[in-house]
């Protein structure tokens, strides 16, 4: 399991970029179909607890229910050149998630909740998709238990200390251990959107 965090630009085409930039946010078409997005009414829960953060979502892989979008296989190679990068060949899918955030006036240094996708053994990869600013914060600090995870809800960001931000760039691509908590700033100046999937590397141990 990796435990370092990677950060790598342009790790697909300029081409390849484009195209799930235009799907995603400029009403490009993919298989024949245009991108839904679905709003959700508060993308994580905050410390402050009062000011929702509506977003919009669209979920391609559960690893319950399966393959879910049509749109999953735009960015099947965008998985394979990003886990090339650390030297990962094969993995299982535990789910795969867009995430669209609007710009707000919500002050920076106000971040979503700390959280962390799931408490299995896995690795993120997240790309974005276009340049913006909302940082993503990486925390030093695991998630070690289940009943950890359960009461993730009421992390305090006061406890934790910042281990690496990274801002969005277009093709930028980062690559860490899904078991450090995680968050992000709100958008300021223009949309945020980026691709989440969590996946588990098929050649260690997947449980914690």
């Amino acid at each position: 399991m990796i435990d370092k965090i990677y950060v790598f630009d342009d790790v697909i085409d300029l081409d390849y970029q484009n195209k799930i930039k235009s799907v995603l946010t400029e009403e490009g078409i993919h298989n024949n179909k245009y991108f839904p997005w679905f709003l959700i009414g508060d993308i994580t829960a905050t410390d402050s607890g009062n000011q929702k953060r509506r977003a919009f979502t669209h979920q391609y892989v559960d690893y319950d229910v399966g393959i879910m979008s049509d749109f999953h296989d735009l960015f099947v190679d965008l998985i394979k050149a990003s886990c090339s990068k650390i030297n990962v060949e094969e993995v299982d899918v535990y789910q795969g998630r867009s995430f669209l955030q609007l710009a707000s006036n919500i002050k920076k240094e106000d971040v979503d909740s700390p959280h962390v996708d799931m408490p299995h053994q896995h690795f993120v990869v997240l790309y974005y998709v276009c340049d913006s600013d909302g940082d993503t914060i990486i925390y030093d600090k695991k998630c070690e238990t289940f009943k950890e995870f359960e009461n993730m809800i009421n992390s305090n960001t006061k406890t934790l200390n910042i281990q690496k931000k990274i801002t969005p760039k277009q093709g930028r691509v980062v690559l860490f251990n899904g078991l450090l908590y995680h968050t992000a700033e709100q958008p300021n100046k223009d949309i945020r959107c980026i691709v989440n999937y969590d996946l588990v590397d098929l050649s260690v141990d997947s449980h914690i």
